[in-house]
């Protein structure tokens, strides 16, 4: 499942928030904004990643003085790809489509919410690949799916392309995995090995242990879970739910290889993913200026 493993760690971080530096710097912008006179609506302090979102001054959550003439809230999440529906499955030829091999998603791009176009996302396989619940492959809710029976893998590639299925190279591109959990007994536990990856983010909290193995990075669930704690949507994730999720950060990409897979056991796994960060979501603070 990947060759020799290193020793096990489990992963403790979240996605960076603004530094002190740069706090020092919102103070003055703020000052700034407020001298320049005018009735708008501004960021009291951002700072631009590199996913092209802004990031949140935690300072100004917790002192509303920062924001004298009040203030809007809006949600970013950068750019983002969302599936909007299946347009063939048959992932290793196993169905339920017939014709060409793989599954192709219709997705939407947007930034922080701004809808861009619209993009095919497809999915191949890269080894030998068959599963008993291979027909329920594609989507499930506003998830992804893909299923892998219990002590088996398969390796895919995940590829991006225009609405004419020519090959297309996008600045960032983002993948969640969620529900990474395993069966009774530490068995089926569910796997990802991915390599090429700018990133990866896990909850401050992660059950997701983390190690170096061959041909990447290998993440592995460490509890056990059942079909009452699965995620209904990929936005509405209790904290549980986020620390079994996952996700991956490209850069400059058109496409990038996965291995997905299972220890032994009896249960079926599901594969669930979404097109963008279940984690890097952000409230930011518009400041009101007048003069």
């Amino acid at each position: 499942d990947g060759g020799q493993d290193a020793a096990p760690k489990t992963h403790h971080r979240l996605a960076a928030f603004a530094s002190a530096p740069v706090l020092v710097a919102g103070a003055v912008l703020g000052v700034m904004l407020l001298w320049a006179g005018g009735t708008s609506a501004a960021p009291f302090i951002s700072q631009s990643s590199a996913s092209g979102m802004n990031l949140m001054n935690k300072a100004s959550e917790d002192d509303d003085s920062d924001f004298p003439y009040g203030y809007h809230e809006v949600e970013e999440c950068g750019i983002d790809f969302k599936i909007v529906n299946v347009v063939h499955s048959n992932l290793g030829d196993q169905g339920p489509d017939s014709g060409d091999e793989g599954i192709v998603y219709n997705c939407t791009e947007s930034n922080n919410g701004k809808y861009e176009r619209n993009v095919l996302v497809k999915v191949n396989n890269r080894s030998d690949y068959e599963s008993k619940s291979a027909h329920l492959n594609g989507k499930h809710n506003d998830f992804g799916s893909i299923r892998v029976d219990s002590g088996k893998k398969v390796d895919v590639r995940f590829s991006i392309f225009d609405m004419d299925e020519k090959p297309l190279t996008v600045k960032f591109f983002r993948i969640t995995f969620y529900d990474l959990d395993e069966g009774p007994h530490h068995t089926s536990k569910e796997y990802i090995i991915a390599d090429g990856m700018n990133d990866e983010d896990v909850a401050k909290d992660s059950e997701v242990e983390e190690k170096k193995v061959h041909g990447g990075e290998k993440f592995m669930a460490s509890e056990i879970g059942n079909g009452a704690d699965n995620p209904d949507l990929s936005t509405q994730l209790t904290d549980e739910q986020k620390e079994r999720s996952v996700v991956l950060e490209f850069k400059d990409v058109h496409h990038f290889d996965t291995t997905l897979g299972s220890t032994t056991g009896k249960s079926p796994r599901a594969f669930a993913f979404a097109l963008h960060s279940a984690l890097a979501c952000k409230t930011v603070k518009y400041a009101i200026t007048t003069t």
